[in-house]
């Protein structure tokens, strides 16, 4: 069979696409599933974020046609599956919220995998060969992360290979996506990540890990980007894999708990192994906000400390952070705000608090009634799709807004960047370029507040 594999764009609030015409690393998913395809059936895929579809090619040749969505591109993905279904293409729809979706998902689909595709792939394309699907997929057991196909490098969707290879700029600019680990075993109660992989976790052999690294490596690329939600929830493994590391001479950024800071050994072999930039997820400056959603363990009385030990080794911070929390007020932003300021965090992310399906908190608003907003394409990262306790929806977003505007502003970044960290003065000029491009765009794309990814 032909198959055509999508990962769509999302909506924006005028109807149309979003799109870009570079991104700074790539997903995996779609030259993945293309690895896992037995033969004889053919593979192309397209991500949406950076290309156009082909409707018409697609129609006219493929025989399926696979779409992976999560967050905001479920409703483009459940448009292209409807599209392509009543031109007579059998569709499968896969990924985290088609799984803590499937029934809902199956409406649009001929097949839904729900979780993991290792063990279920090769059963869909079979069965749907034959003309026949038992509807949702399943695996009954998670993958141990063993001897895991390879992928083509170059075929990376959102990669421009030409540009990596004749620009030191863009070299400095793309991260390639490597894998560890996946699932996380916190209980965080708003996290689609832990709800998909019931809060399990899993890391591959070190050696597996090291022997991609080095492939990578053999065709230039030292700049990585660890795709797995939290590659320290393990820290003896995550250990083994710094050290691994360290004489490879890579530089590489993730996410990570904020557990990463208050392990020394951890955080001193991370620094070692090429950390230069983490992504970590503060979520509030509240305890009561965060024991309402299960991530007590945060404890914001450390943060402070934390950060200090971070970037006294080079490490910049992104921080992720939700507003509209239960504990939060409109004296939070304000509060919020000057907190990113004195502990000169190098990039921020903000977040309105998303019910996605299937989650504890998705459970909990709807008893509640606090749900405002069933349309799934606007569980997005700056939208009201719930009400807040202790504030309306639009002071909500009049502070999501302040927030972004303040920290994005010239005078913030001054404040922030400015005596830079003595290590690795580079990284710290790249993220204030970056903050520099941001405050760009935004002034020019005013209602765009809550794109930033």
């Amino acid at each position: 069979m032909r198959i055509q594999l999508v990962s769509p764009t999302h909506y924006l609030p005028d109807g149309s696409l979003h799109k870009t015409t570079r991104y700074w690393t790539s997903g995996i998913t779609l030259p993945y599933l293309r690895a896992l395809t037995p033969a004889p059936h053919r593979v192309e895929f397209t991500d949406e974020l950076m290309a156009d579809l082909d409707l018409a090619r697609i129609e006219r040749e493929a025989d399926v046609v696979g779409l992976t969505a999560m967050g905001p591109q479920i409703r483009r993905a459940y448009d292209l599956a409807d599209h392509f279904r009543a031109r007579g293409k059998q569709v499968v729809l896969g990924g985290t919220w088609v799984t803590l979706a499937a029934d809902e998902s199956l409406r649009h689909a001929d097949a839904v995998v729900a979780g993991e595709a290792e063990y279920v792939w090769a059963d869909v394309l079979a069965d749907l060969e034959a003309g026949r699907s038992r509807g949702i997929y399943r695996a009954d057991r998670w993958h141990d992360l063993r001897n895991l196909p390879s992928i083509d490098p170059w075929s990376l969707p959102l990669l421009k290979p030409e540009a990596f290879r004749t620009s030191w700029l863009y070299r400095m600019y793309f991260f390639w996506p490597i894998l560890f680990s996946r699932g996380c075993p916190h209980p965080c109660e708003y996290c689609a990540i832990q709800t998909y992989y019931e809060r399990t976790y899993r890391t591959r052999p070190v050696d597996d890990v090291i022997e991609d690294v080095r492939r990578l490596g053999s065709i230039g690329a030292r700049r990585l980007l660890f795709l797995d939600d939290n590659p320290v929830a393990r820290p003896e493994e995550a250990k083994e894999l710094f050290r691994r590391l360290i004489p490879l001479r890579v530089r590489w950024v993730s996410q990570a708990t904020i557990n990463i800071a208050r392990d020394p050994d951890l955080l001193e072999l991370a620094a070692r192994s090429g950390a230069t930039i983490l992504s970590i997820g503060f979520e509030s400056l509240s305890e009561e906000s965060l024991a309402a959603v299960g991530k007590g363990f945060n404890r914001p009385s450390r943060f402070a400390e934390d950060i200090r030990r971070l970037r006294a080794r080079g490490i910049q911070v992104i921080a992720l952070i939700m507003v509209g929390l239960d504990g939060d007020t409109p004296e939070s932003f304000a509060a919020t705000l000057r907190w990113l300021d004195e502990n000169q965090i190098s990039f921020l992310k903000l977040f309105t608090p998303a019910p996605y399906p299937g989650t504890k908190f998705h459970a909990d608003m709807l008893a509640a009634g606090r749900i405002l907003d069933h349309d799934w394409g606007r569980y997005d990262y700056g939208t009201a799709t719930v009400r807040p306790l202790h504030m309306t929806p639009a002071e909500m977003l009049d502070g999501f807004r302040r927030v972004y505007t303040g920290f994005y502003s010239v005078r913030s970044m001054l404040r922030r960047f400015v005596p830079p960290p003595r290590k690795r003065p580079l990284e710290s000029l790249a993220m204030l370029v970056a903050n520099a491009k941001v405050n760009r765009y935004l002034r020019r794309n005013p209602d765009a507040w809550g794109t930033i990814s």
